[in-house]
């Protein structure tokens, strides 16, 4: 019994049910149970725990409407302070939330000029295979003709697509001084945010037998705003 409270990270009172067992802080319970696990599991258990709990929090008798653990399921919960996209796939699972403060969520999906200028660049399948290679790939510096031959393309396209990238911070460029002179190289920008757009992309246009649970908590004036 101490070996299972301590997993579950409540008192062997509360286990019993005994009325004055104090509540526990959840943050800090799912915190030492996933340092607890061998660190190539914490991943894996972290994401179907994450979107778990988005289901029964966004979601009213979720377990009324289908056993959505039964096989691979999609949720989406729309609210007016941000929204949650939940995975859950043997192949791939995939959870994103984003929230902000009441009265931003038009700003938090508005198209600025770079956001245009990516998807610009990115509508091309060349680019879309150099990124592609960037990310499976060991991050280092390397040099265009190698990228190029990474992702066999022309060089010459690949310099202009770097560019590109460069630009919009998908990539970082820097010049090395050689024997043979001064020569560019490239790596990708490891910033965190640019598989789980690709990934994101790739749900969008997804058309599966997936189980898919949509739910919109926004407030709509008579008007339709």
């Amino acid at each position: 019994m101490p070996t299972l409270s301590d997993i579950l990270g409540v008192t062997v009172d509360a286990l019993f049910g005994r009325l004055e067992a104090r509540r526990e802080d959840i943050e800090e319970t799912v915190r030492k149970y996933i340092a607890s696990l061998p660190e190539e599991k914490r991943l894996g258990r972290l994401i179907p725990l994450m979107r778990r709990a988005a289901l029964s929090g966004c979601i009213d008798a979720v377990t009324d409407v289908v056993d959505v653990d039964s096989r691979d399921s999609e949720m989406t919960c729309i609210a007016k302070d941000g929204f949650v996209t939940a995975i859950s796939s043997k192949g791939q699972s995939f959870l994103s939330a984003a929230c902000c403060e009441e009265g931003v969520f038009t700003d938090l999906l508005s198209c600025s000029e770079n956001v245009t200028r990516l998807f610009s660049v990115l509508s091309t399948s060349s680019a879309l295979t150099m990124l592609s290679k960037l990310y499976s790939e060991a991050p280092r510096h390397r040099t265009v003709g190698v990228l190029a031959n990474l992702a066999g393309i022309a060089q010459s396209e690949a310099e202009e697509i770097l560019r590109k990238f460069t630009e919009l911070k998908l990539t970082e460029e820097l010049e090395l001084e050689t024997e043979n002179g001064s020569a560019k190289v490239y790596a990708v920008n490891l910033n965190g945010a640019t598989v789980p757009l690709l990934v994101s992309a790739r749900l969008a246009t997804w058309q599966s037998s997936t189980i898919k649970i949509i739910s919109d908590k926004r407030e709509y004036s008579k008007e339709g705003n």
